[in-house]
């Protein structure tokens, strides 16, 4: 009978079972001739002891209590039926296989859903997996494939894959945490490195809003103040509105000085940008009333501020030098919200913002329509609107204000000036009455060509 063995001289036993599977009888029995007359005819028998205590017990795959002599009963019985664990040159290529796929198949999960949990996972299913084809393969087909190296196989890989892990993808992550922690709020961050796929931070065109905030005449209170003090007051001031700007999912883009850019919608989505950037404006002037009020106890000069907010398309990315650059956003949509802020000194209010962002919010607040403008290098007109404090008292100016610019714009120019007349008798410090009484004065005494619009052209930015 042919016999596989190695170069040892040895081969794999295909147990029966565990111990006790093939028939025993005593020697007592025996000896004593207790058995049947043809118990043992035309068997073969194998001598020995199945004590424990006489040490002739082996370990096995199948039992850890393995009689010895049951052992050389497996043997005989594999070589006379021919019953041999498999593996041939088959068997090896099928091992060679699962050592090369397994692996390569962990890293793609991984690859594709970068959490710990999911990898750790993957990895208990791969290994069950590998044991039920294993034992499938040695009980049912006496096939005897290797389990060892597949198994070290997935570790490995996964151990690669943890490693690179750690080293690429965390660090990148690391990085966005180091480079967005600054300027959006903690769950954006958190959003940003749970997808990072979902930043472009090379470029991308984007509709955002875009706000700016600046102090009213801070070249004079810095001028009062010594500079430790005045860097006090600042930090004091940049510190909450910051804040702000964050709770409402803001990218606080940079600092300018005492002025601050904000823009909402980038680097991730945030499909109520507009609401949000008006949202902002109102609660910073609420709690700049409320840093005033702690100033002045300190023996701090007021502050005052403007703000301007617009909508529109920007390029957005990382702009800069290799040494430095932030993520930021440019184009006639910025340039267009530094504009409006700069305005509230001209109409004496303190937000205003572009027609583009009111058609987005215009139920969500109370505006004022402020004017039509042609700014400095644009020939289209601009709606301005002022953003009110939403109070009654803002609603009835709102509505007076509007019916007062029908009659401005439709050249009744002294019955606009009644009618911004009487709202100044309510509030004598409304700026936007002011300026318009001062308009109709002068179209009064000097009217304007036939052709006008109503539209004004600002000469300055």
């Amino acid at each position: 009978r042919k016999i596989p063995v190695d170069e040892q001289g040895a081969f794999t036993l295909n147990p029966y079972g565990p111990g006790g599977t093939f028939t025993t009888y005593s020697a007592v029995d025996v000896m004593k001739g207790r058995l049947a007359p043809d118990a043992l005819r035309d068997k073969l028998v194998f001598v020995g002891v199945t004590e424990r205590a006489v040490y002739d017990i082996r370990p096995t795959p199948v039992d850890s209590y393995f009689p010895g002599v049951e052992i050389h009963a497996t043997v005989a019985g594999n070589v006379l039926q021919q019953r041999y664990l498999i593996h041939d040159a088959r068997v090896a290529v099928f091992d060679l296989a699962l050592v090369l796929a397994l692996p390569l198949f962990l890293a793609v999960i991984i690859g594709l859903t970068p959490r710990t949990y999911v990898s750790l996972a993957s990895v208990a299913g791969l290994m069950t997996a590998l044991v039920l084809i294993d034992y499938y393969l040695f009980t049912s087909r006496g096939i005897k494939p290797d389990i060892v190296y597949p198994a070290l196989s997935i570790a490995l890989s996964y151990l690669a894959c943890e490693a690179y892990r750690n080293v690429v993808v965390e660090k990148k992550g690391r990085y966005l945490k180091k480079a967005f922690s600054q300027y959006v709020s903690p769950d954006l961050v958190a959003e940003i490195l749970k997808d990072p796929d979902k930043l472009k931070l090379g470029g991308e065109k984007r509709v955002v809003s875009v706000l700016f905030s600046d102090i009213r005449g801070f070249t004079s209170i810095s001028e009062k103040l010594p500079p430790d003090e005045l860097v006090k007051l600042l930090n004091s001031y940049l510190s909450p509105m910051t804040k702000i700007v964050q709770e409402e999912r803001g990218l606080l883009d940079k600092y300018i000085g005492d002025a601050i850019m904000t823009i909402f919608n980038a680097p991730l989505n945030v499909p109520d940008h507009a609401l949000r950037a008006c949202t902002v404006a109102q609660r910073m002037l609420h709690r700049l009333a409320e840093l005033n009020a702690a100033w002045e106890a300190e023996g701090y000069p007021r502050i005052d501020i403007g703000v301007g907010v617009n909508t529109g398309e920007v390029v957005v990315g990382n702009m800069g030098g290799e040494l430095r650059f932030d993520y930021t956003g440019i184009g006639d949509t910025v340039n267009l919200a530094s504009r409006l802020e700069s305005l509230n000194k001209f109409y004496g209010t303190h937000i205003i913002v572009s027609g583009f962002t009111y058609e987005l919010v215009k139920d969500a607040f109370v505006f004022r329509e402020l004017d039509l403008v042609a700014v400095k290098g644009k020939a289209k007109p601009v709606g301005l609107y002022e953003l009110t404090s939403g109070t009654e008292a803002a609603r009835a100016k709102a509505s007076a204000f509007a019916a007062a610019l029908v009659l401005y714009r439709s050249r009744d120019f002294a019955g606009a000036r009644a009618a911004f007349a009487a709202i100044l008798e309510t509030d004598p410090n409304d700026g936007p009455s002011k300026l318009y009484l001062k308009r109709c004065d002068d179209y009064i005494a000097v009217p304007p060509p036939l052709d006008w619009n109503g539209v004004y052209v600002a000469k300055t930015k």
